[in-house]
């Protein structure tokens, strides 16, 4: 895979990344509360959900020779296109129906187009003595943006009408392409012989941070919103709060990994993930203790982030082609989240509160522990 750099490039995609952010937090950080206020029930928005994540599995395939005929940055383009259209057909749906089988497939589509490519593109323009630093300001940015995102958000959707609501979002989704536009652009060899080895390390370390995931983000995000009583102010103010205390942990912990000290952040961060898993379980019911759990688990994501991302972005360039290897590891990640919602749902329909389905992140916070640990004691992949 070649790179042709300009100058800077950091900056601009630091910037996408943080214009990205603004689009996740005001629009897709929604969607699950967003269906059930228009009266699909809970089980059916977590299935739904896991159905998206099954069609970013289905068409990852289409990824690969778009991959090499456009590049990785025009890739990245394409998926924010298609992602800008899915959300204006998510206003439209008001039940189980057409519009959200169409949200559905075309947010699917975008989303594999868009992160299959930018985690092999990161991999492909990181620097070797800086992948930490530049993971690190990806999640600085993103965390600033999601102090103020949310509460947009929640504004958009209390005060403009839901088709209104997602055009104006998927014009915030559009503008996040702009900076790529200036950014360093990725080609894909048209043959590559992978490291099938490391790609069999990575995909089950996915597949346990997608579980992970699924478990802490996605069927969370839906418990607070009822616990919150569905309002999409007090949901928008929740992650507001929770994005404030995330903004600066990510840069500390970045130089940490660039310095060599990655295996002891592993303890540090999974260990922290595991408390939130247990506080998010334990408070899901209660909107005040819902709302502290929801700012424990924001201020250790952005440190589990630097301390996997890094080591999979390592393993992306050492398997030869990092858009194959993002292409075979995130169907692990896909299988995981899908996992995580499909127990939610199924528990939610028999009855059953969040909290056992919010506890299922328990073991994928466990197994990341394990294969990040055995990844840091290793040093030869890993520079």
């Amino acid at each position: 895979m070649t790179v042709r750099k300009p100058p800077g490039p950091l900056g601009a995609i630091t910037l996408h990344a943080a214009l990205q952010s603004f689009a996740e937090n005001t629009g897709g950080l929604f969607m699950t509360a967003f269906l059930v206020r228009q009266g699909v029930s809970q089980p059916v928005v977590l299935a739904a959900f896991a159905g998206l994540v099954m069609t970013r599995f289905v068409m990852r395939a289409a990824v690969l020779p778009l991959a090499i005929a456009l590049g990785l940055r025009r890739v990245l383009l394409i998926g924010i296109a298609v992602r800008a259209a899915g959300y204006v057909l998510l206003g439209f749906v008001t039940r189980v129906d057409g519009w959200m089988l169409a949200y559905v497939l075309a947010m699917g589509l975008g989303s594999v187009l868009y992160w299959t490519a930018w985690h092999g593109y990161n991999a492909a323009i990181a620097e070797g003595g800086s992948r930490g630093r530049q993971v690190s300001l990806q999640q600085a940015a993103t965390a600033g943006v999601a102090i103020v995102a949310p509460v947009l958000g929640g504004l958009i959707h209390d005060w403009l009408g839901p088709v209104t609501g997602f055009v104006l979002i998927a014009a915030i989704q559009l503008a996040a392409g702009w900076p790529l536009l200036i950014a360093p652009d990725a080609h894909v060899a048209r043959d590559a012989t992978v490291d099938r080895g490391v790609i069999a390390h990575a995909r089950p370390l996915y597949c346990a941070e997608g579980l992970h995931s699924g478990a802490v983000n996605v069927v969370w995000n839906l418990a607070l919103f009822v616990s919150l009583g569905e309002r999409f102010g007090a949901f928008g103010g929740a992650m507001a709060l929770a994005g404030a205390s995330a903004a600066g942990a990510s840069l500390l912990i970045g130089r940490r990994i660039d310095a060599g000290h990655g295996r002891a952040m592993v303890p540090l961060a999974y260990g922290g993930a595991g408390l939130a898993v247990l506080a998010k379980a334990a408070s899901w019911h209660n909107p005040v203790a819902a709302v502290a759990a929801t700012a424990l688990g924001a201020l250790i994501t952005p440190i589990t982030q630097v301390t996997l991302l890094p080591p999979m972005y390592a393993m992306a360039r050492h398997s030869a082609c990092p858009l194959r290897f993002a292409m075979a590891t995130e169907a692990g990640w896909d299988l995981g989240c899908a996992a995580a919602c499909l127990i939610a749902a199924g528990a939610l329909a028999l009855g059953a509160s969040f909290t056992w389905p919010i506890l299922s992140g328990l073991v994928g916070v466990a197994t990341v522990t394990l294969m990040l640990t055995r990844w840091y004691a290793a040093p030869a992949p890993n520079s």
